[in-house]
């Protein structure tokens, strides 16, 4: 008798310690059910991306194919236009949300319609990231192209780089035929095929370029004495709607240029991946790009040169200020330090 009261005793203490313990777990698991909570229904941040079929777009498919959009609970649709002035048109046109374009680009599209801000510079370039080829041997320097064909990109950095070109030569824009192309692939082709005499060459694309007989490199483009500045651009609505996101979205596109710097190699492959260029050739255009977030004033008033330039000059119909189409609001509040716009 005494064994089984005995017995009976530890069962109910045994089964007191189950449901303290339990009760304990329950209470701890309680404690923390709203931070897990808070993060399981963050909203999403939805962005359509417009990127470049360039090195200008590789912090958006590194930041989409390493997770890191994911990290930052942002749901990115990454299309690929052949420039940056193609990704301006397709978020004014309501295609996409964001858009990405040289000081040159963004500054032709900038007008009271427009909906566009510029959020951030995300790279610039350096001198060496393009080089002026020739085919012919009478052309020894930028001032023989004169009635030459060149290749341009129309409305992009290039057609200004070639405008500046020609001010420093002293050559008339009505003495060079221009022929406009649509993509590097286009240039390559009319370059092979003899339709273009002389056109400005990029990392991706030099390798073949160095391979047709008798191309000749005249320079880099220290021989027009400008280099471009790269813009994220997003619409005015989405920032004012969604502040939160468009700040995950910077961070995200921070992470991935620090990525870009510490792992070329995988960068280099993603862009193979995404685009066909080839690795080494990839790898040699990270090289010659200064990849950075930031929102400089001298950067701002570079598209403000940019565009009086142009108005001056005849390549822009409007004068407008370039300060109401940016929003310096979302960096500064995540990275103060790399914003000196006021």
């Amino acid at each position: 008798m005494k064994s089984r009261i005995f017995l009976f005793g530890i069962m109910l203490s045994f089964s007191v310690f189950v449901l303290l313990s339990c009760s304990e777990k329950k209470d701890a698991a309680a404690s923390t059910a709203p931070a897990v909570q808070e993060s399981a229904t963050e909203t999403p941040f939805v962005v359509r991306i417009g990127g470049d079929s360039g090195a200008f777009s590789y912090q958006f498919r590194v930041a989409q194919k390493t997770g890191i959009f994911d990290k930052y609970n942002i749901k990115a649709e990454v299309s690929t236009f052949s420039y940056g002035i193609d990704t301006i048109n397709a978020a004014i046109l309501g295609e996409t949300d964001s858009a990405e374009a040289m000081d040159f680009a963004a500054a032709s599209r900038f007008s009271e319609s427009n909906k566009l801000r510029i959020i951030a510079t995300i790279s610039s370039g350096l001198a060496s990231g393009s080089h002026l080829y020739t085919r012919h041997s009478e052309v020894n320097s930028p001032a023989d192209l004169r009635g030459k064909r060149i290749g341009v990109q129309k409305a992009t950095a290039n057609e200004y780089t070639w405008a500046r070109l020609f001010d420093k030569y002293g050559i008339n824009k009505e003495d060079v035929i221009h022929i406009y192309l649509g993509s590097n692939a286009e240039l390559l082709a009319a370059y092979q095929a003899n339709e273009i005499d002389a056109f400005w060459v990029g990392a991706d694309i030099e390798k073949n370029i160095q391979e047709i007989p008798g191309s000749r490199n005249l320079g880099d483009n220290s021989l027009s004495g400008y280099l471009s500045v790269g813009f994220l651009l997003l619409d005015a609505d989405i920032i004012a709607k969604n502040p939160a996101g468009v700040e995950r979205f910077l961070k995200s596109l921070d992470e991935a240029t620090v990525y870009i710097k510490d792992h070329p190699d995988e960068t280099a492959r993603i862009a193979y991946e995404d685009l066909k260029i080839p690795v080494d050739a990839a790898l040699k255009t990270i090289e010659n790009h200064r990849y950075q977030l930031r929102l400089l004033k001298e950067d701002v008033d570079q598209i403000a040169d940019v565009a009086n330039w142009s108005y001056e000059n005849g390549l822009f119909r409007n004068k407008y200020n370039i300060y109401d189409f940016v929003d310096s609001g979302p960096l500064r509040n995540i990275l103060p330090d790399r914003v000196t716009v006021q």
